[in-house]
């Protein structure tokens, strides 16, 4: 039974126990959960002598619940040991059925990873991972406070460069709690450092500046205005960077996610603007006016279905990399066409 605390995830994460097979990842940030459940992959294939990892969707198991354990089961027929993903595109979806086979007789010779979004301490397959020998509940969180500036710490030491203290106070201000957003920014800031040793608050200005105000947030928040022209402007400008439409989608996710948690508090009778100030991570005021907007806008199931929209295009985009752009620019225009229906009947 190993029930994981998020400080220790990202160790447990790169070196588990060699009994633990099953592994559950879920919490809110989705980049981070994204992140942990492909290191886990590596692992598996590296340990285990394989060489390819057979994702599913958790729509795919209403017709064949029993698919997950006859792959755990069978011996693969590419070598190695079968390394199984799944991905739950809505929590809706009951995946305890097609896993119990798997917790009652653990597979010898498998790996299965399982990625969710936030799960209550009550929730039936949380507590089951939590609970079973060979099963592992990895939860994982947006960075802030002090988990936040020891990220940053660590991947600035890690290509030995130091920075500032304001620098420090100023980057940590400024970055989003998404892992994969704010290790993408770190990249940028020390990719521009270059050969220097120390990073200053001029270094953050320059290259990082207000995370919030990025290219990639503006596009989102047209997106959940219903702003369909500045939404194609700011596809294509993506499109012709050659920016990463997958990233854009995980960051679309994670905002929706952020806005369905502050939801719940405004319609527990709080002030939007109250709602805004007490938020974690922080809002920036030069994005509050688009956040308060579409925190008005969009009410709780409105929400959980543009998450099952960003979810859907980040899963085809993985299955078939090709279609990327256009299934996360569809996916994108959807949620635009949504915003515009719910301001009309407003």
């Amino acid at each position: 039974m190993v029930a994981v605390q998020p400080r220790s995830a990202d160790r447990f994460a790169a070196a588990p126990p060699e009994n633990v097979r099953l592994f559950l990842i879920y919490g809110s940030d989705a980049g981070a959960i994204t992140e942990r459940a492909r290191r886990i992959e590596t692992l598996a294939l590296k340990e285990g002598g394989g060489d390819r990892v057979l994702r599913l969707g958790s729509d795919e198991l209403s017709s064949d619940p029993g698919r997950i354990a006859d792959e755990a089961y069978a011996m693969s027929m590419f070598g190695g040991e079968p390394v199984i993903s799944l991905r739950i595109l809505d929590g809706r979806h009951n995946v305890i059925g097609a896993l119990d086979a798997l917790f009652e007789r653990p597979p010898e010779a498998a790996w299965v990873i399982v990625e969710a979004g936030e799960l209550s301490p009550t929730s039936p397959l949380r507590k089951a991972f939590e609970a079973a020998e060979h099963a592992a509940a990895l939860p994982t969180y947006g960075l802030e406070g002090a988990g936040l500036t020891s990220f940053i710490h660590a991947a600035i030491e890690e290509v030995g460069l130091a920075i500032e203290g304001d620098a420090l106070e100023l980057l940590a201000a400024g970055l989003a709690g998404d892992r994969l957003a704010t290790r993408s920014e770190l990249e940028k800031l020390i990719l521009y450092v270059g050969d220097r040793k120390v990073v200053t608050t001029a270094d953050i200005e320059a290259v990082v500046g207000d995370t919030t105000e990025s290219e990639t947030d503006r596009i989102i928040d047209a997106a959940l205005l219903g702003n369909h022209e500045e939404l194609d402007t700011g596809l294509e400008r993506l499109r012709a960077e050659g920016g990463s439409p997958s990233s854009l989608a995980t960051l679309a996710l994670r905002h929706l996610i952020h806005l369905q948690s502050l939801r719940l508090a405004l319609d527990s009778g709080e002030r939007a603007d109250a709602v805004l100030r007490g938020a974690r991570p922080p809002v920036n005021f030069r994005r509050k006016a688009a956040m308060e907007a579409s925190l008005k806008r969009w009410p709780q199931e409105a929400l959980r279905e543009a998450r099952r929209l960003a979810d859907g295009a980040i899963y085809l985009s993985r299955l078939q990399p090709a279609l990327e752009h256009a299934a996360i620019s569809d996916a994108m225009h959807k949620i635009a066409l949504t915003s515009r229906k719910l301001k009309r009947s407003s």
